[in-house]
């Protein structure tokens, strides 16, 4: 594959939602929490909102793919369409998404089992 055909691809692809990064302020929130200070619920809220937000925004997203998908999917069958690949590309890529989503429940789950069932 040429570069230019993977620059292609790329720019084509959504952007990939940016990961909250660990600075000082989480740190002196967590020492914060080990004390018993109510800051340290603040920064646990304000955390836990981010972290809800990624998880409304790749569903949201998710959700994107597979209505385009269905979309594509009308145009073909009735013959709107005279690109046939177009649709196969956006049902790999919300197929893909989807067995993503699904892995990431099902390890979410596995997660909070295994802390559920730990002995105190």
């Amino acid at each position: 594959m040429t570069t230019s055909a993977i620059q292609a691809i790329s720019a084509a692809l959504p952007a990939m939602p940016t990961m909250p990064s660990v600075g000082a302020a989480d740190a002196t929130g967590a020492a914060s929490a080990a004390s018993g200070a109510t800051a340290a619920s603040g920064a646990q809220s304000a955390s836990g909102v981010e972290f809800s937000n990624l998880l409304t925004d790749g569903l949201d997203r998710l959700q994107g793919l597979q209505n385009t998908s269905s979309g594509l999917a009308v145009q073909a069958a009735t013959g709107d369409s005279t690109a046939i690949h177009d649709y196969t590309i956006a049902a790999a890529e919300a197929s893909t998404a989807t067995q993503l989503a699904v892995s990431l429940r099902n390890t979410g789950l596995q997660a909070f089992n295994s802390i559920m069932n730990m002995q105190i």
